[in-house]
């Protein structure tokens, strides 16, 4: 330990200001860094923020929705459409089925 203390006194000795240099670069890498965490972290918050908000609102939008349908009238005219919505997609589906037997009817002649 005593032989590494006297080599690193000699090294110390002989590089003089090029040890000071390296301080005051070494400094001014930290004050680089710790800005730029600084900035990444006010970033971070506004996003998370942000974030937040949005789904505050979602939240919001959902329990809105859900309370207007809580409504009878309003809930079985959305169930009327939905299934008037079905019922058309099943009668298109049957018309495309017809339509396919036909021509492979019409092959097989």
């Amino acid at each position: 330990m005593n032989k590494l203390m006297k080599t690193l006194g000699i090294a110390t000795i002989a590089l003089g200001c090029s040890l000071n240099v390296n301080a005051e670069e070494k400094d001014g890498f930290f004050k680089r860094a710790f800005r730029d965490m600084k900035e990444s972290a006010k970033l971070q918050h506004q996003i998370d923020k942000a974030n937040y908000q949005a789904t505050k609102l979602e939240t919001k939008a959902f329990f809105e929705e859900q309370k207007r349908l809580s409504k009878p009238s309003v809930r079985t005219a959305a169930e009327k459409e939905r299934m008037q919505k079905e019922l058309e997609a099943a009668n298109q589906r049957v018309e495309e089925a017809k339509a396919k037997v036909e021509a492979a009817k019409k092959i097989g002649k």
